[in-house]
């Protein structure tokens, strides 16, 4: 099962920076009391807050920059909602992409773009921690959108919205609204509006093979065949939706290799369809 894979010239490794603990009132449509074994004993549901790293063709570049070095609270208002005694300490803890990333033999010195799939705080969090950035040669690329939607309205003390702002006082910020975006030879972004306003996915292609990175188009493997799961978060969860089952339609039966944020375990899968319908399967 694996967290890196060849896809022609280019080497794309899942990186996790920590995870998440999420409870049930996050995944509306999702009946958990069919799936027990996805609730932690904590009440939550764990998963992993992944990035991707895109080496070849003289770039290296880091798709999503998880939570950031630091760990989030879990809001004593929302523990009362999903009615948990004893939540986690945090909804999300962050601070192992460094980490990863020396693993994969790169420095942040290295990494010539990071591309976010959206704004959202789990994945912009290394770009400027405290304001500051983190890699000091990038430049970071993401829809434009969701800065109207997500960053201008947040409170000050909003975790991504320190972050963006940080980094557009850098100056190293890039937003983007075409529909197709290219990141470098054989790296595009595609616009998949829903979760976000702004949301992109992202493709790589090379050598007649190709990889897709999800961000959060699908958020959960049960989305493959139950369209009435959606997620908390999603900003047009009819819009959210339409983008997954359209991805979901052209992946399904092809080789293409899918990368998602948030599956199990970070491992690289394909789709492919059977006498029962369609089934993630290990790449």
């Amino acid at each position: 099962m694996a967290t890196s894979f060849q896809v022609g010239s280019f080497t794309v490794t899942a990186l996790s920076d920590g995870e998440s603990h999420l409870p049930p009132l996050f995944y509306p449509g999702l009946d958990f009391d069919a799936h027990p074994g996805l609730l932690h004993p904590d009440g939550t549901h764990h998963i992993p807050t992944g990035c991707f790293l895109i080496q070849g063709k003289g770039l290296t570049v880091l798709v999503d920059a998880g939570t950031g070095p630091s760990a989030i609270a879990f809001p004593e208002t929302l523990a009362a909602a999903a009615g948990l005694d004893a939540a986690p300490p945090s909804i999300a803890t962050g601070g192992a992409l460094p980490e990863a990333l020396a693993a994969a033999g790169v420095t942040p010195q290295d990494v010539s773009t990071v591309f976010l799939t959206h704004l959202h705080a789990d994945h912009v969090g290394w770009v400027a921690p405290g304001g500051n950035p983190f890699f000091p040669k990038a430049e970071v690329v993401y829809g434009a959108a969701d800065w109207d939607a997500l960053i201008a309205p947040a409170p000050a003390e909003d975790p991504a919205r320190i972050v963006m702002e940080g980094a557009s006082a850098a100056g190293v910020l890039r937003p983007v609204d075409a529909p197709v975006v290219e990141i470098g030879p054989g790296v595009t972004a595609h616009h998949t509006p829903g979760h976000t306003p702004g949301h992109y996915i992202v493709r790589i292609s090379d050598g007649g093979q190709e990889a897709y990175l999800l961000g959060d188009a699908v958020h959960h493997p049960l989305q493959l065949n139950d369209p009435r799961i959606s997620f908390l978060s999603d900003a047009d969860a009819e819009g959210a939706l339409k983008s997954r089952e359209e991805l979901l339609a052209r992946l399904t039966g092809s080789d293409a290799v899918i990368g998602m944020d948030h599956f199990p375990e970070l491992h690289f899968q394909r789709i492919t369809l059977g006498a029962k319908g369609r089934a993630w399967t290990d790449a």
